[in-house]
């Protein structure tokens, strides 16, 4: 399948592509990861990359969940994942890698998602536009 007749499926729908084995969680991790790199130096939503991690979910054989396959992006605010920043947006709290998954994080895995990376956010999640001064704006298309 190309890359770009991907766009035509939300979650739900890739997830039964990967399940009838039209394509593989690999194919589809691949897409998300190239599109991300692609289009995240202008957009600036993606603040911290897990692409090995996520390559090793997938290695490793994914849960039987509804969305098993389907590529997935954390918001940093309070969304623990094993070994990445949760910074919030907020210089105060920058160098904070946190050492368990939250139970948000656990279940999202249980459904299959393959986490790939956390998003910018609002300092703290303070305001309605994200403008933090940790990682910069976020240029919504």
């Amino acid at each position: 399948m190309k890359a770009e007749e991907f766009d035509r499926f939300d979650g739900l729908g890739l997830a039964e592509l990967v399940r009838r084995r039209e394509v593989s969680p690999t194919e589809v991790l691949d897409v998300a990861i190239s599109r991300l790199e692609a289009r995240n130096p202008v957009l600036n939503a993606v603040i911290t990359k897990l692409y090995d991690p996520a390559r090793a979910a997938v290695a490793a054989g994914l849960p039987d969940g509804p969305f098993a396959g389907v590529p997935y992006l954390l918001k940093d605010l309070g969304a623990h994942y094993s070994g990445a920043l949760t910074s919030f947006g907020s210089a105060l709290v920058k160098d904070n890698v946190v050492d368990h998954d939250s139970e948000l994080t656990a279940r999202l895995r249980r459904a299959g998602l393959v986490i790939l990376g956390k998003t910018n956010t609002p300092e703290m999640g303070l305001a309605a536009f994200t403008e933090p001064r940790l990682f910069g704006p976020t240029r919504n298309p």
